[in-house]
C-alpha cells in the first residue's frame, strides 16, 4: 500500500478517505505481526485526524446556516 502525505489526504474525497481509513484499520487488526505497523499507526492517525477535522467543520457549518436562518427568519419577523 502506497503511503499517504497530508497534502494527498487533505485533497481525498469523504469515500476515499473512509476507504483508507477502514483499510488500515482492518490491516492493523489482522496484521499484528506485520513489519510496517508503525507505519500503518502513523497513516491512520493522519487519517483520524482529517476525519474529525471534517466532522468539526461540517457541524461548524450546520450551525453557521443554522443561525444564519434565523437571523434572517427573524428580520423578516421585525418587518
Amino acid at each position: 500500500m502506497k503511503k499517504l502525505n497530508t497534502d494527498k489526504i487533505a485533497t481525498m474525497t469523504d469515500d476515499d478517505l473512509n476507504s483508507h481509513f477502514f483499510k488500515i484499520k482492518n490491516l492493523l487488526s489482522y496484521k499484528n505481526h506485520s513489519r510496517n505497523k508503525r507505519d500503518l499507526e502513523i497513516e491512520l492517525c493522519y487519517l483520524q485526524r482529517e476525519v474529525r477535522v471534517r466532522e468539526n467543520r461540517r457541524k461548524a457549518h450546520d450551525v453557521y446556516l443554522r443561525n444564519k436562518t434565523l437571523s434572517r427568519m427573524s428580520r423578516k419577523e421585525r418587518v
